[in-house]
């Protein structure tokens, strides 16, 4: 079973980030919702957010993402 995730906000605009643990280009479509914080950060542009808001500091969850760091 897999667990609820929050979702921290829901994107108004495609966006491109990059995946933080592959470092690779991944591209975001208006209506998805974000739940990871190291991506949601990545998103800078209020307009990119539903409501032209991007999700405060508070939103994130207390826990650290799932994802792990790849190492250097």
């Amino acid at each position: 079973m897999s667990a609820a995730v929050k979702s921290l906000g829901v994107l108004a605009a495609n966006v491109h980030v990059l995946d933080p643990v592959e470092r690779i280009p991944v591209v975001l479509l208006a209506g998805e919702p974000v739940t990871d914080p190291a991506v949601a950060e990545q998103i800078t542009n209020p307009r990119c957010w539903e409501g032209g808001q991007p999700p405060s500091r508070d939103a994130a969850p207390d826990k650290p993402s799932a994802r792990k760091a790849k190492p250097a």
